[in-house]
């Protein structure tokens, strides 16, 4: 199954299209919604943001010159909507976290942000069975056993390492072109 890329998405978007619009949403909500999150909103708050961040969307698409710029756009916008929304509620984001302050997150928080985002992507993209599997190795808390994950998965254990094998491959090969073009590029700024 080919995923239309952004570039369609915003192309179709511009002309009315609202099954577009849907994927575009559906897309990017993780991504919106994980900086909330992070900075310990609740839902309610968190859902806030989302809609700042929608109505921003709506209001500036056709301004968005650069569609492959559109998740470190939508990080930004979404970090802005935050730092409104927790400066109304009056909540203390954690401490590790950089400083909500209205301006433009730091260029490293932003990428860090972006990469998670390619990978919650890719494992869009990749089989059931393998996404459930990477979910069991890397992502379950607390980390199940080896044991635990092949009683999951319901196969032996002496397949899970070849089965993460191809299933880290298939990450990969959907993870290449966006690696490919941030070592081939430099810094958007």
């Amino acid at each position: 199954m080919t995923r239309s890329t952004d570039a369609d998405l915003v192309a179709r978007c511009r002309t009315g299209d609202e099954a577009a619009w849907e994927l575009l949403i559906e897309r990017y909500t993780p991504l919106i919604l994980s900086i909330p999150r992070r900075y310990g909103m609740r839902a309610a708050h968190a859902d806030d943001v989302f809609a700042e961040v929608c109505l921003a969307l709506v209001k500036n698409l056709g301004k968005i010159r650069d569609p492959q710029s559109l998740p470190l756009w939508i990080i930004r916008t979404a970090t802005r909507a935050t730092w409104d929304v927790n400066k109304k509620a009056k909540t203390t984001p954690p401490e590790d976290l950089p400083p909500l302050t209205g301006a433009a997150p730091p260029d490293e928080f932003a990428a860090a942000l972006e990469e998670e985002h390619l990978v919650r992507e890719a494992l869009a993209e990749i089989s059931e069975r393998c996404r459930r599997l990477l979910d069991l190795l890397y992502f379950a808390a607390p980390t199940p056993s080896y044991d635990d994950v092949a009683l999951k998965m319901g196969m032996p254990r002496g397949s899970l390492g070849p089965t993460r094998r191809r299933c880290l491959d298939q990450m990969r090969a959907r993870l290449e072109p966006h690696v490919s073009e941030t070592r081939g590029s430099p810094p958007k700024g």
